[in-house]
């Protein structure tokens, strides 16, 4: 039993050696060594900075804290827009969307419905049915949907763009 326990401490004595002084050239575990960095002849000339601009930052954004004691220059004022030449009248206001409009055409049991927005409800509606205070007269694929208004009167709306 003593010789097992003696080479078993030798063993292990052989193998602290080994791992201690590395596996070799090349070993796994050594540093890879960078390769120095090319040398350049001469380094190429500095460009000198542009000039300012109307539009540049008014502070390097990636600064922290500034070291200025004294506070930044406010930004020059904007101009006022010029208005386009020709026109001395204010531009024309911008329409509100329609308070109907057809959005989609569905067929069920064989009857074109069409798929109308009121007052941002949905619904889908046939021949002869109503949706907000509008009555469904005419559903087409190519004509498009033939509207009652709440008013009396009537209005033609284009099929979707599909």
């Amino acid at each position: 039993m003593r010789a097992r326990l003696l080479a078993a401490a030798l063993g292990l004595l052989v193998l602290a050696a080994l791992l201690a002084r590395g596996g070799g050239r090349g070993a796994a575990w050594a540093p890879l060594v960078p390769d120095p960095p090319p040398r350049r002849a001469g380094l190429p000339p500095r460009v000198p900075a542009p000039a300012p601009t109307e539009w540049a930052p008014s502070r390097n954004l990636f600064q922290y804290a500034d070291d200025r004691s004294t506070a930044p220059a406010p930004p020059p004022p904007m101009a006022a827009p010029r208005p386009a030449a020709g026109l001395s009248e204010p531009a024309a206001r911008v329409e509100a969307p329609p308070a109907v409009r057809v959005v989609g055409l569905i067929r069920r049991a064989g009857e074109l419905q069409a798929a109308l927005v009121v007052d941002g409800e949905m619904a889908v509606v046939g021949k002869g049915g109503r949706a907000g205070g509008y009555t469904v007269l005419d559903v087409d694929d190519e004509a498009g949907v033939r509207l009652r208004t709440p008013g009396g009167g009537e209005m033609l709306l284009p099929p979707p763009p599909f």
